[in-house]
């Protein structure tokens, strides 16, 4: 089974945003974007999805800075209500609400149809207050988390930094390290694992053992520094490794060729391509 740990479909609060315009930043010739993209087309993602393999789709929920802006949870719950057990994902919170808000949220969402976890960017977010997940003011929802059961995804990437025009420096990985100490219990995801902090992702993975690398577009050859990626992958990480095309930015069959390009073996292929999500979510449960 192939879990796709980040896809963006075009539901209406990705559609509007800057993931459905074209762009430089990381794009490249050789993997062109997939048909559905230019059409805004969910029925034709599943298509695509159907044709490559990929059995889930891992949707983030976003509350953030223009130019990404709100994909709901509301929207999610459509969503995953509509296509029961192909798209899963994690709510998204919208750290200018009160804490209390956000903690009934979790309550709320965790358990039915679809939520798997909690999405953050607090590096992006709209209360531009926050630089980083270490900021303590988030460690209650840390804490419901781990109440509850289920996983923390927290986005870092330089290229969310140039987008927002917030500092670039907030990316660095390094801020996951003190939040997996002190909370040894949740299992926290960094989505596009930070990059290009490469090294330094790989050594909060290697001395954290529960932080997960998921470097979705940016394992692949096309870009400086995957190696090191593939490297950590095949041997440390096997096991808390994850696939993602970061859809709509990539396209599914040359992702899934890509990941099995780096000659890893073909039970760390399997894992990374879907075992992992698939025990990291507890997929076999919903």
């Amino acid at each position: 089974m192939i879990v796709d740990m980040r896809l963006r479909p075009p539901i209406p609060g990705f559609a509007r945003s800057t993931l459905y315009q074209a762009g430089p930043k990381t794009s490249h010739p050789d993997f062109p974007v997939e048909p559905s993209v230019g059409q805004c087309s969910l029925p034709l993602l599943i298509s695509e999805m159907d044709a490559a393999g990929v059995a889930v789709g891992v949707v983030p929920g976003r509350y953030s800075m223009e130019p990404f802006g709100i994909v709901s949870n509301d929207e999610l719950a459509t969503l995953f209500a509509d296509h029961p057990g192909r798209f899963v994902g994690f709510m998204g919170l919208d750290l200018g609400w009160p804490m209390q808000r956000m903690l009934d949220e979790i309550d709320a969402r965790v358990g039915t149809p679809g939520f798997r976890g909690v999405a953050l960017e607090p590096t992006i977010s709209a209360d531009a207050s926050f630089c980083g997940m270490n900021d303590k003011r988030l460690y209650p929802i840390y804490e419901a988390c781990v109440k509850h059961g289920v996983p923390v995804s927290v986005t870092l990437s330089a290229v969310l930094q140039a987008f927002t025009k917030r500092p670039y420096e907030h990316s660095n990985p390094v801020q996951a390290y003190q939040v997996a100490i002190d909370f040894p219990g949740l299992d926290i995801v960094i989505a596009h694992a930070a990059y290009p902090w490469v090294m330094e992702m790989i050594g909060v993975c290697l001395t954290c053992p529960n932080v997960w690398l998921s470097p979705d577009l940016y394992l692949t050859n096309v870009f400086p520094g995957a190696q090191e990626y593939a490297k950590a992958a095949a041997t440390y990480l096997p096991r808390r490794t994850l696939f993602g095309t970061g859809y709509p930015a990539k396209p599914f069959k040359p992702m899934i060729d890509a990941y099995a390009a780096w000659g890893w073996p073909q039970d760390v292929v399997a894992a990374i391509l879907g075992g992992n999500a698939a025990r990291l979510l507890r997929l076999a449960d919903q």
